[in-house]
């Protein structure tokens, strides 16, 4: 099946695509499809050389697989040690020239030591009883893999490689119970009944010998999500749990076990709770302060005193920036940083006399370095150069390029992809792109398609967290302007990332219509006004404007479809936040933004002023939602669209089996293809009025047919209404 679709999108593609040099080629649907994924990377003791992991779509099993390679530094030779069901949490052992990761051989999840000459042998191997993924019966949801079982959780290494921390988990048996009130609830959403399982942390010493530190109730999010931060410090090992206070609420609880006994006890002292994700060279903790295009670096001590580094066009603690590094001595740290303009990734160098920014003009991810922070590893990589492994050399901030992690995609003729800044009609900025057409002309008017997912255009290669199965460099490709549009960042202006935690951290401390004025409704102007820019360039084509995003885009699809008269047809991912029904689940969430629940006669207002189901009515663009899970709430926007004529499709993809979902992040290849092949057909038809009989989805032509024939109205270019 697989193979068929992949044949028929080569044959839709197939007049659009040309070298645009000799010796290169354009995208094709293959090439989205196939684009690797770099997990993790590690670095060797003796930084001779790396390895590292990416997961990449095996269209044969029609599964996403994880590789494990290795590089030498010197040669750039890479050769596949590994090739798994998952390999996760990649790390080298101190005092080793080993490695280890947590990895799937087919028997879940367990720890493993990777020898430097490749062979894999096993750590740590526990029943795997407890099952991650949207399956039934699974302990929690996953969110780009296949439903799977784990035995090991979550590890750490003592800085001498002495000793090992880790957390094994266990499924808790069916209980043949009946259920009340809450735990019946929290059910509302789920197709399927959910499983529990208990988290087991243990220390291991040099002998090889356990000792059971705690064992954590399902209830511990921190230990069970493989968040708990842990720090060795001399005798003792100290590390997160999260219990719930008195009023119902998940609190971070820092505990420390004695080397010695295994004893636990509660870290009173706040000073000594202060291991973090990016520690400076004082030993405090780094973040990023102030507001606009330039913020302060400043190292916070566990005393409160604070040493401010300067200011830098850039944020550190982004979490998909580089983790923080200190070298042995404790004299260097190295942290990982995302620019503000022109997003990408990068990392600063800070030493007791400043600091400074390393590297080029790539985004730096997946980053190691020797215990000395002399010397790194990389994956560099942008919007047009494929990921590859460069090594850096600290004191001079230069890197050198070693070898290609995706060399299937080093011959495709770069794309002119141009970062942007747009400032909307309310003043705040966003962030993004825009992919030119293949062969653009100028002159020409083309047609346009904006993409978002809330904050993930940046510098990185054809990034599905981006893109999703929205293939922009395809749609290029076929002729389209490709708009990468972040949501303005809400750290432009104190006054707006008050904004944004009055929403994050569901207080009360702006009324409801401030929020939604500020965040959603700020989105769709931030969209019209990058789109009504470029038509009066006279580059984009108003009649023919399509809008496209999933998760935090979904809402922000979903919101403009319903406000805005300009885009003639959508694509929405995965969501259905701000919808009324799942309203008991993220009461805390929607009292914010609604100020209440939807039967609520003072809330109401604010429900029929924003929820896209109830303005059906007043969308006029086609609606296409593409869903990995049948959630209540975009059923329901599904439902309001059509009872109003509006042309709506929902399309559901399926997971492994019956008992089992897709997951967020799609992770069966034929599920990415058919899902890219049916936002080419959506977008084409009703922007371009194309028909592929070649399209997997060429039977779905009759019912658009009858849906834009029953249409009440069509689009006529107006933006949405001002805020009141």
């Amino acid at each position: 099946m697989l193979r068929t679709f992949l044949l028929a999108g080569s044959a839709m593609l197939g007049g659009a695509l040309h070298a645009a040099d000799e010796g290169h080629r354009g995208w094709t649907l293959e090439d989205q499809l196939t684009v690797p994924d770099v997990r993790t990377l590690a670095i060797a003791d003796d930084g001779k050389a790396a390895v590292y992991v990416v997961r990449v779509a095996d269209r044969e099993s029609d599964k996403t697989v994880a590789i494990l390679r290795h590089v030498d530094l010197a040669s750039g030779s890479t050769r596949e040690l590994l090739r798994a069901a998952w390999i996760e949490d990649l790390q080298r052992i101190p005092g080793t020239a080993d490695w280890s990761a947590r990895i799937d051989k087919g028997d879940g999840v367990q720890l493993y030591r990777i020898a430097a000459g490749g062979m894999v042998a096993p750590i740590v191997v526990h029943p795997a009883t407890a099952v991650y993924g949207d399956t039934e019966g699974a302990a929690y949801l996953g969110y780009g893999h296949a439903p799977l079982p784990t035995g090991v959780r979550s590890y750490s290494w003592s800085p001498d490689g002495r000793w090992l921390w880790y957390v094994v988990l266990d499924a808790e048996p069916y209980r043949q119970t009946v259920r009340y009130d809450a735990d019946v609830a929290s059910e509302r959403a789920q197709r399927r009944s959910p499983g529990r399982a208990t988290a087991s942390i243990f220390l291991r010493d040099s002998k090889g010998r356990d000792r059971l530190l705690a064992k954590r109730p399902h209830s511990d999010i921190s230990t069970f999500f493989g968040r708990s931060f842990v720090n060795w410090d001399k005798d003792e090992v100290q590390y997160d749990v999260m219990e719930v206070d008195a009023a119902g609420k998940q609190r971070p609880v820092a505990m420390a076990a004695s080397l010695a006994t295994g004893v636990s006890r509660v870290v009173e002292d706040k000073t000594k709770r202060g291991y973090w994700r990016l520690t400076g060279p004082l030993g405090g903790r780094l973040s990023s302060g102030g507001f606009g295009m330039t913020r302060d670096l400043v190292e916070t001590l566990p005393d409160g005193r604070t040493r401010n580094y300067g200011r830098f066009p850039f944020a550190v603690g982004d979490g998909r920036a580089v983790g923080g590094f200190v070298s042995a001595d404790g004299k260097r740290a190295i942290a990982g940083y995302r620019t503000v303009k022109n997003p990408r990734f990068g990392l600063i160098v800070i030493e007791r006399g400043g600091a400074r920014m390393i590297g080029g003009g790539t985004s730096l991810n997946n980053c190691d370095f020797t215990a000395t922070l002399d010397l790194g590893v990389c994956v560099a990589q942008s919007q047009i150069l494929p990921p590859a492994v460069v090594s850096l050399d600290v004191a001079s901030g230069k890197t050198k390029r070693i070898a290609s992690v995706a060399p299937g995609h080093e011959n495709i003729a770069s794309l002119r992809t141009e970062p942007k800044m747009w400032v909307n009609r309310n003043g705040t900025e966003a962030t993004g792109y825009i992919v030119w057409p293949r062969g653009y002309a100028k002159g020409k008017r083309y047609p346009a398609i904006v993409i978002t997912h809330g904050t993930d255009a940046d510098e990185r290669f054809a990034n599905q967290e981006n893109q999703w199965e929205y293939p922009a460099q395809l749609f290029a490709e076929r002729g389209y302007v490709v708009l990468l549009i972040n949501v303005p960042f809400s750290t432009q202006s104190a006054d707006f990332k008050a904004i944004y935690d009055t929403w994050v951290n569901e207080t009360k401390d702006r009324p409801p219509r401030e929020v939604q004025n500020r965040i959603w409704l700020n989105d769709t102007a931030s969209f019209e006004d990058a789109v009504s820019e470029l038509i009066g360039a006279g580059v984009v084509d108003p009649k023919r404007v399509g809008i496209a995003g999933y998760s935090r885009g979904s809402q922000s699809v979903n919101v403009t479809m319903t406000q805005s008269q300009m885009f003639r047809a959508a694509s929405s991912g995965d969501g259905g936040y701000l919808e009324p029904a799942f309203y008991q689940s993220l009461a805390g969430s929607y009292d914010t933004v609604y100020g209440g629940p939807p039967t609520d006669p003072a809330a109401l207002p604010n429900y029929l002023r924003m929820t896209p189901s109830l303005r059906g009515q007043e969308a006029c663009g086609a609606m296409l939602m593409q869903m990995a899970n049948p959630y209540p709430a975009s059923i329901d926007l599904y439902t309001a669209l059509r009872s109003a004529q509006v042309p709506a499709q929902i399309s559901l993809y399926p997971g492994e089996d019956a008992a089992s979902d897709e997951t967020h992040i799609f992770h069966i290849p034929s599920n990415r293809v058919k899902a890219m092949q049916e936002n080419i057909a959506w977008f084409d038809y009703w922007l371009l009025g194309k028909r592929d009989p070649a399209s997997p989805f060429a039977g779905r032509y009759a019912e658009w047919d009858k849906m834009s024939k029953a249409a009440p109205r069509q689009c006529d270019g107006r933006k949405s209404a001002a805020e009141d």
